[in-house]
This record gives structure tokens, sequence and C-alpha cells, in this order.
């Protein structure tokens, strides 16, 4: 299962933690692993000031932590990983789980 956690500051997502993996398919043809890896890998790529972050990628691991301020592209390039996440985990509970981290 892929767990995702969350934190939010301000009501702004500052914090995005993924790992595990799905284990829908063989590797090759897991189609949530690739579809929550393609959010994750795709939302660091959109977000404009990588100073501000500390990114963790590695096998079945990927961390998006903020070390300051979010500017506004930022924060909403966060809040729309997040409910990109969200929408999978609508269709697909037994193999991705999203919570807030308090």
């Amino acid at each position: 299962m892929i767990k995702i956690t969350f934190l939010e500051k301000d009501d702004k997502v500052v914090k995005i933690e993924a790992s595990g993996h799905a284990l829908f398919a063989e590797k090759g043809k897991d189609i949530v692993c690739s579809a929550v890896s393609a959010i994750l890998v795709g939302g660091c790529n959109a977000l404009t000031n990588h100073q501000n972050y500390q990114i963790i990628i590695e096998s079945g691991k990927l961390v998006i932590d903020t070390k300051d301020n979010l500017n506004e592209n930022d924060e909403i390039v966060m809040r729309t990983i997040l409910i990109q996440l969200m929408t999978i985990e609508e269709s697909y509970k037994s193999y991705i789980s999203i919570s807030k981290k308090m």
C-alpha cells in the first residue's frame, strides 16, 4: 500500500510524504503506482522555488518539505498534488491511504 501523509500550516499544504508500493499489479503494469509517481514527480517539477524545499526521491519514497513560506504558485501546486492523490484514493482505497499529519 502507498501511504501518503501531509501537513498543513495556516491552511497551506507544507509537507507531503509518500512511501510504499501499491502492489495493484506486477512491476511495470501497476497503474496506481504509475499515477501516484507521475503526480508527485510532476508536482515537484512544477514548483518554482526549488531552493525552498527539501525534496527526497528514492525507490518507494518521496518527500516534499517546505523550508520557508510558500509563494502563490507553489501553494497551488502543493494543494493540487494533494487533491489529485485524493482522487486516486477514492477509486483505489485498498492501494493508497492518505492521512493528515498532526
